[in-house]
């Protein structure tokens, strides 16, 4: 009986193959400018980069019949070359990378709302592939924020429709001001807008989703069949076999250029026939060959080169961030951040959010390079006021999260912090904020120096909405770098400017 069963389906399959259209599909996410192909000099490998993936992509293309190369975001902020400035673009030397390596579609990521609403604008400007843009909409003109609220791709023949989604949290993720002006549908409602369009225009349905695995999952249960491939991104998975949730193929790549994904797919009357997907790593035993791509970013970075290789310090620990708890780093960060403005503006305590610190450096020399990459995100210095029992209410919110972990934790300069005990006293309760010398009054007014990100977050960071918001217009990587010059200035350079 089983041969009987058996027979008609491979029959089925064959007779499918021989009739169907075959696609490959290249995929990246979460590149976050990670532009240097780098020496990992324990496998002798040179990795990442966008001149490997330039090699590796031109490699694979020559093997496929038809193919098309899509991204799932946050193609923004990581390294200097994301912050350089193109044409005034914060980020356009990225755009101009992605440009030349031939890209077809991609969909924001959060960190491309990094610097501004009309910076994010600018991007999908600058681009030669859209910013597909379904559940993103423009407050004033109710129309998608980069104007393509979805596209449809010809490849000999064969149509490609592409969605492209961001994550409903948005406004966590970024400063509060540059979403402002933006309003978010949940992603099943945008799509099924234009489904039925897309659907008649198309043969094989795709969403670009920037918004996190457990979301995708939930957006492949609710979308019906004529949506074939998600391929997400947001936390940094990846997944060298296809996930199907619901029929639907589930893609990620991981980030910062470690794989590219190529998916292969045969495609007939609408319907995914066959599949099959790889992780391909972007490593060689040889550096990429020079070509036109590695000239243009080489003409991006000699400028700010010698610059970004200036030591600032030289610091006598290693500095390793962690989200969800203290560390010598996040302890420095907060007690810089206090000292640089204590004579201007004479803040109580400092509060920092231990997720903004984003790269480990080792004891020994920190340069700017660096302290750009530690702390990526241009988020400006605010000082702002609250009363004692709202820093009480801090300190319960802050000891949940560590345990809880929705989100990073923040880090205090103020004694007490995440349940310190008395050693004076045998209880368990924490011993709250000594200001210096003078113990928390419930009742008192206190002054603390932050930044945007958690003032326009404090619902979520702080638990009481703080008062007399000022935001200073600084960058705290500018106050950081000075105190970093400050406090481990170099011995060959102590006494001179």
């Amino acid at each position: 009986m089983k041969t009987k069963m058996i027979a008609p389906l491979l029959f089925f399959t064959f007779s499918a193959a021989l009739t169907a259209t075959p696609l490959t599909i290249f995929y990246t996410g979460d590149t976050h400018g990670a532009y240097e192909t780098v020496l990992d000099k324990q496998s002798g490998q040179y990795r990442g980069g966008y001149l490997m993936l330039e090699e590796k992509l031109a490699l694979e293309r020559e093997a496929a019949k038809h193919s098309v190369y899509l991204d799932s975001g946050d193609q923004q902020t990581g390294s200097v070359f994301s912050s350089l400035v193109e044409n005034g673009v914060h980020g356009g030397a990225v755009i101009g990378v992605f440009n030349r390596l031939g890209l077809e579609a991609s969909v924001f990521g959060n960190h491309e709302f990094d610097f501004s609403y009309s910076n994010t604008r600018d991007l999908a400007r600058s681009a030669s592939y859209p910013f597909v843009c379904t559940n993103l909409l423009d407050k004033s003109t109710r129309q998608s924020v980069s104007g393509k609220p979805f596209t449809v791709i010809e490849k000999d023949g064969l149509r490609i429709g592409v969605f492209g989604v961001t994550l409903e949290l948005l406004p966590e993720k970024v400063k509060a001001e540059n979403v402002s002006s933006v309003r978010i549908l949940p992603p099943t409602e945008a799509i099924e807008m234009y489904l039925d369009e897309v659907d008649r225009k198309s043969d094989l349905i795709v969403v670009l989703s920037h918004q996190g695995w457990e979301a995708d999952s939930l957006l492949a249960e609710s979308l019906d069949d004529r949506v074939d491939v998600i391929i997400g991104g947001h936390d940094h998975i990846w997944a060298d076999e296809p996930i199907v949730v619901n029929g639907k193929y589930l893609l990620y790549s991981g980030s910062h250029l470690e794989f590219l994904g190529r998916a292969d797919l045969d495609v007939k009357d609408d319907r995914v026939v066959k599949f099959a997907c790889k992780l391909i790593p972007l490593s060689a035993e040889e550096k990429p060959a020079p070509t036109p791509l590695a000239e243009y970013i080489q003409s991006k970075v000699e400028k700010v080169e010698q610059e970004m290789s200036r030591v600032l310090g030289i610091i006598p620990e290693d500095w390793i961030p962690d989200k969800y708890e203290s560390t010598a780093l996040s302890h420095w960060i907060a007690d810089a951040l206090k000292k640089e403005y204590q004579g201007i503006y004479h803040p109580d305590l400092a509060i920092i959010n231990n997720g903004g610190l984003r790269k480990a450096i080792p004891a020994g020399p920190v340069t700017l390079r660096d302290m750009y990459e530690l702390l990526p995100f241009n988020n400006t210095v605010v000082v702002f006021s609250c009363y004692g029992r709202d820093l009480l209410r801090f300190d319960e919110l802050n000891r949940r999260l560590a345990v809880e972990k929705p989100h990073d934790i923040c880090e205090s300069t103020a004694p007490g912090y995440l349940g310190e005990t008395d050693p004076n006293q045998d209880t368990e309760e924490p011993v709250r904020y000594d200001l210096g010398g003078r113990l928390l009054d419930p009742d008192a007014v206190y002054r603390v120096v932050s930044h945007d990100y958690i003032a326009g977050q404090w619902d979520k960071y702080l638990g009481f909405k703080p008062f007399d918001v000022y935001d200073t217009g600084e960058l705290i990587l500018d106050a950081m770098v000075r105190q970093v010059e400050a406090q481990f200035r170099p011995p060959e350079t102590e006494g001179h400017d």
